[in-house]
């Protein structure tokens, strides 16, 4: 990318952005700082929209299940072209239950097989606009959650699944990447609840991290600026990785 060619590289007007999991916590965060940089936004989750208690005003919402194959094969017709796909989906388990067969398939079905799945559905429209992918790995894809095998081992494998896209689908234009959050309080980090000032004393930058944090390395990667990146994952962990086991 030219020097010239810098200014207004995070202005996404008219460009077409989906983010699943948008519909709360991160991903929320992720569609409402592309919405402020002009992009056309939908959102998806679980529910229906009024029972997430956001203000959706501005995006555009889809009720979707990435277990479901049905559910993610009606993506196709609403999105004949695409610019961006955020794959901020995800679930976790605490108590033990991802131990259990039920458990730890359930997490990978979600976490890793259902993101697959909306890849490949919206392929060929992120080919049409030579679109980009940003999917949501983790801290744990560098160091492992001991209470957490399903989690762990599902974005240890949306991290190289990254790689496999990138290479694959690279000649359409496609540039595939990951995010890797550290800490950053949603529903997902519940168990952590009332914890938060412990973990923020004991990282390099003394902060736990935010929806806003995240945003920011979504956008560059979806953004020109990282026009020649792909197969990559930044983690944006306040240098929790930098400390030794999860």
């Amino acid at each position: 990318m030219a020097a010239s060619g810098f200014a207004g590289a995070l202005d996404f007007s008219g460009r077409i952005v989906l983010v699943t999991g948008g519909s709360d916590g991160i991903g929320h965060g992720v569609a409402r700082a592309f919405v402020s940089q002009g992009a056309r936004v939908s959102v998806t989750g679980t529910r229906e929209a009024a029972s997430y208690g956001h203000d959706f005003a501005g995006l555009d919402f889809i009720q979707l299940d990435v277990s479901d194959p049905a559910s993610v094969a009606a993506l196709a017709p609403r999105f004949p072209e695409l610019d961006v796909l955020v794959n901020c989906v995800g679930t976790v388990l605490y108590k033990g239950q991802e131990f259990e067969r039920a458990g730890f398939a359930r997490v990978v079905d979600i976490n890793l097989t259902g993101v697959m799945d909306v890849c490949a559905t919206l392929q060929p429209a992120l080919a049409v606009r030579g679109g980009a992918i940003v999917n949501l790995d983790s801290v744990v894809a560098e160091q492992a959650a001991r209470n957490n095998p399903a989690y762990s081992a599902s974005k240890i494998g949306l991290k190289h699944l990254n790689k496999v896209l990138a290479i694959k689908w690279g000649k359409q234009g496609i540039r595939v990447n990951g995010v890797g959050p550290g800490f950053v309080p949603t529903k997902l980090t519940a168990n952590q609840a009332g914890n938060e000032a412990a973990v923020a004393a004991r990282l390099p930058l003394g902060r736990i991290g935010t929806p806003e944090d995240i945003a920011g390395a979504v956008l560059f990667l979806a953004s020109p600026l990282a026009g020649y990146v792909t197969g990559q994952s930044i983690l944006v962990d306040g240098g929790m990785t930098l400390l030794g086991a999860l």
